[in-house]
């Protein structure tokens, strides 16, 4: 019987993502270099970068646009009524959540944390 090491995962502070991102944009740099110096992959630092460049990085808090759209009724009864409210959480240019007036609030926070907590 043989037991061979699978690894575990590497945890990294944001305050190492940060230096690791600075070193490969200087100049003469090379990206697999840094990568490959810090045990990460080329992939993983591209992917660092890319949350960094999109302020999806950091330790600061992060502040959410949010976004009611308005009653379109204008008060007169002939109309149908309007649908109901929603709420629009914009989360950058990839993440829109909309989310319907009723809706269980608590479950719409745990959804928001999950999408806005990053590795």
């Amino acid at each position: 019987m043989s037991v061979s090491d699978t690894g575990r995962r590497r945890r990294w502070t944001d305050d190492e993502k940060l230096r690791i991102i600075e070193e490969s944009y200087r100049d003469g740099a090379l990206l697999s270099e840094v990568a490959r110096r810090h045990e990460v992959s080329r992939s993983q630092l591209y992917d660092w970068r890319y949350r960094h460049k999109h302020g999806l990085l950091g330790s600061a808090p992060q502040f959410l646009r949010v976004l009611p759209l308005e009653d379109a009724s204008d008060g007169s009864d002939d109309k149908p009524a309007p649908p109901a409210p929603v709420l629009t959480i914009d989360l950058g240019a990839r993440c829109r959540v909309t989310i319907p007036s009723g809706f269980d609030m608590e479950a719409a926070a745990r959804l928001i944390n999950s999408l806005t907590v990053r590795s």
